[in-house]
């Protein structure tokens, strides 16, 4: 278990995203905060035989009081097994399907799995629906026990709760249905002589007490269900849900390594600093790529601390959408600071320090100075104005003798057209990058379809090996094979040998 040292405020911050503006937690997608913040389930779609529980931990240490260790503890049964990384999105889909059905204000909701399914953008085929049953099978029998690891909205503390997630399940089965109303053995006769059919039931689902209760309290956060649900890997989308929860108020975060790739994302305890680097690259290759991460090496990304210990850095992507929504919803000083020093050619890494380590004050008016600097042309901006601006901050260079303040309204007024001018260049920055992702997976596809059955095969085949239980849904595999390819793609490059594509087989693409 590894230490994770956070300020007061990062731990108050758990559970008051559900404290928003009301008006915004009723629109859109949600997630539950506390299903967000560990794994319920693991990253590939089949546990090893005989595995029935999984463990996540990690320690808070606070300012005024003792740490807190919170624990999570999930049982599955001898039947079913512990959830998959499919079972995990079927349960996205199911908070999904309460907001749509009742805005969380009922506990049993009516669905039909052709909804579900088309909400997951799955296809309709019988192993689609085969894989909604056996979730919800598995739901119902999983036990997750949470040791000072639930966050009580109402209550604003850390509680202990052990639950179900799902109380019942109801399935019908629609063809037996049909059938037996074929067959005239309910239902009225009309006047043709035919028998009414009466309206298809609906299935259903209940959820446990402990989670409507935290969907009751307002324990929930938006949640971009388009984005989520394009995520090829698991890893990325196990990611993708912690980290906007993180986000929340923060553009940067700090974490230990392994407490993140271990605990709160799930992989292996046993690999080394290297492997967890190596097993999250792709995801965050993935979130880069997308705008939702800015993209930073190997250097900025990492910082050593000992040895077996490394810390990784993780800063929210200027294409990000969710990014404005929430500076705006929040409204904080510190976020409209930063991004006007990110305006003025401020490294985003260096502008985050700035905020953190000065007053407010302090930062606008180095900020107003600057700006006045510019507009007169001052020869001591030099050739580089951000290095100029960053010193004057740390070195607290006073104003010229000639500088007078803008009146508020006139700074406001300039704030605004530049607010909206960076907004205007992001919208256009993150369609660009949509454009660039969709050129890249046809590319993708198209090299695909290229490459000699063998090497499709080896691919294939490396893929099903990985996730075991995804063989018999091929739409699901594709996406993970073009992921492979390009992995393939990058490390042949970086060999500057395109034997290296598939060295098993030594063909090339």
């Amino acid at each position: 278990m590894e230490e994770w040292e956070l300020p007061v405020e990062e731990v108050e911050d758990f559970g008051t995203a559900g404290d928003e503006n009301p008006a915004l937690v009723d629109a859109g997608w949600k997630d539950e905060l506390n299903l967000a913040e560990f794994p319920i389930a693991a990253l590939t779609d089949r546990v090893p035989d005989g595995q029935t529980t999984l463990v996540f931990e990690d320690r808070l240490e606070r300012r005024d009081s003792q740490p807190i260790v919170r624990r999570l503890t999930i049982m599955g049964t001898h039947k079913h097994g512990l959830p998959t990384s499919l079972d995990d999105e079927v349960l996205v889909g199911l908070i999904q399907l309460t907001k749509r059905r009742s805005n969380f204000t009922d506990a049993r909701v009516h669905f039909s799995r052709y909804e579900l399914i088309e909400l997951l953008g799955w296809p309709q085929s019988g192993q689609s629906y085969r894989r909604i049953e056996e979730a919800l099978h598995r739901w119902v029998g999983v036990v997750l026990m949470y040791e000072k690891a639930w966050w009580d909205n109402a209550a604003k503390s850390w509680v202990d709760e052990q639950f179900h997630v799902l109380d019942n399940v109801t399935l019908y089965d629609r063809e037996r249905w049909r059938t037996s109303s074929r067959s005239g053995k309910s239902g009225k006769s009309d006047r043709g002589g035919k028998a009414e059919r009466p309206p298809l039931p609906l299935s259903s689902f209940r959820w446990n007490e402990v989670i409507f209760q935290s969907f009751q309290a307002g324990n929930l956060k938006q949640l971009d269900l388009e984005f989520y649900l394009k995520l090829r890997l698991p890893t990325t989308k196990r990611m993708y849900r912690f980290l906007d929860k993180r986000f929340y108020r923060r553009h940067r975060l700090d974490f230990d390594l392994r407490t993140l790739a271990c605990e709160h994302i799930g992989l292996s305890r046993s690999y080394a600093p290297t492997e967890l680097k190596r097993r999250i690259k792709p995801a965050l290759e993935e979130l880069e790529r997308l705008g939702f991460l800015e993209p930073l090496s190997a250097e900025e990304r990492y910082s050593f601390v000992k040895r077996g210990t490394w810390r990784i850095i993780l800063i929210r992507g200027a294409g990000d959408a969710h990014a404005g929504a929430e500076a705006g919803r929040d409204g904080s000083e510190a976020a409209q600071i930063l991004e006007m020093l990110k305006a003025r050619g401020v490294a985003i890494k260096t502008a985050q320090e700035l905020v953190d380590a000065h007053p407010p004050g302090r930062l606008r008016t180095k900020i107003e100075v600057f700006d006045w600097l510019i507009q007169n042309e001052d020869r001591r901006i030099g050739k580089n104005p951000a290095g100029y601006l960053v010193a004057s901050i740390r070195s607290d260079y006073q104003a010229p003798g000639d500088y007078r303040p803008q009146p508020a309204r006139t700074r406001r007024g300039l704030e605004q057209a530049k607010a909206a001018s960076r907004e205007e260049k992001a919208k256009i920055e993150a369609q660009d990058q949509d454009r660039r992702s969709k050129a890249d997976e046809s590319k993708l596809r198209s090299l695909w379809e290229k490459l000699p059955a063998a090497d499709r095969e080896a691919i294939l085949a490396e893929v099903k090996a990985q996730n075991p239980g995804l063989g018999r849904m091929k739409s699901m595999l594709e996406p993970l094979c073009l992921a492979a390819l390009e992995a393939r793609i990058r490390q042949s490059r970086r060999g500057a040998n395109q034997a290296l594509l598939f060295p098993e087989s030594g063909s090339s693409s």
